[in-house]
């Protein structure tokens, strides 16, 4: 399905229960709303699950023009109204966790829990040298040679459109002289943080995160990479559907 948000079409799909806590999921680079089916097909008899294209990926629409992560958290903001939508869990992962912070900061009372997975508030030198060299390489290659540079296979899923996709990584990049570490201090929703101790961005920044957000949950799960979603999709439901509904339906803890 697609809705006009701005200028962008974006493409979604929401399943669940009408009148169900919303859940929205936001992918990372290079990939698309795809990612998520299985933690729809989980989590969807409780909750109303929403997952989106990023703008450039799968099918939503491309622009060249430069974009900022106030840009992209106003992209999904735009999303919500347009499906009226007040207020959503949103669970995001990689540089769909950037977004998802950035949304917490700039739209917090549309927040009700929030999910940073493999994410981190701000980059170094040296990771922020890494998206520059992955834009240039959307523009010169296109979309599929990034999706190749980073282990994934383009004939699996939706390409990126390179050109589009650009200005997203580049918004990333900000992150090492604008990072979101002391804006997030504010947030007062609901958060879970979640990082497998093999992921190959390593556990720093789910730890600086678990430091700035008052009352945050951290798991650190061992053997697990960065696609921790996908790994083991099981796990990932029980232990998310286990945070959403203590805070969204007011359940027990697992096990009580």
């Amino acid at each position: 399905m697609q809705i006009r948000v701005g200028a962008l079409d974006v493409r979604y799909e929401i399943v669940g229960p009408e009148g169900a806590p919303v859940v929205t999921f936001v992918h990372g680079l290079a990939a698309s709303l795809e990612i998520w089916a299985g933690q729809a097909e989980r989590l969807a008899d409780r909750f109303r699950v929403l997952r989106y294209d990023l703008r450039a990926h799968g099918g939503t629409t491309s622009l060249e023009a430069a974009c900022s992560r106030q840009d992209l958290a106003a992209d999904l903001a735009g999303l919500l109204d347009a499906l009226g939508i007040e207020r959503s869990a949103v669970v995001g992962h990689s540089a769909g966790g950037v977004v998802t912070q950035q949304f917490a900061v700039d739209f917090p009372g549309r927040v009700s829990a929030l999910g940073f997975i493999g994410t981190a508030s701000e980059c170094n030198d040296k990771t922020a040298a890494w998206y520059s060299k992955c834009a240039d390489l959307a523009r010169r290659e296109g979309g599929a040679a990034v999706m190749k540079s980073m282990g994934m296979k383009p004939e699996r899923g939706p390409v990126p459109d390179g050109r589009g996709m650009a200005p997203v990584i580049d918004a990333m990049r900000t992150l090492n002289g604008d990072p979101l570490t002391a804006a997030l201090r504010a947030v007062t929703a609901p958060t879970l943080i979640i990082v497998g101790d093999k992921d190959f961005l390593g556990v720093g920044g789910s730890v600086i995160l678990s430091r700035t957000v008052a009352g945050s949950e951290l798991e650190i799960v061992a053997g697990r990479g960065h696609g921790i979603y996908l790994e083991d999709p099981d796990w990932f439901a029980a232990r998310l559907g286990d945070f959403l509904a203590r805070h969204l339906l007011g359940a027990p803890p697992a096990g009580c």
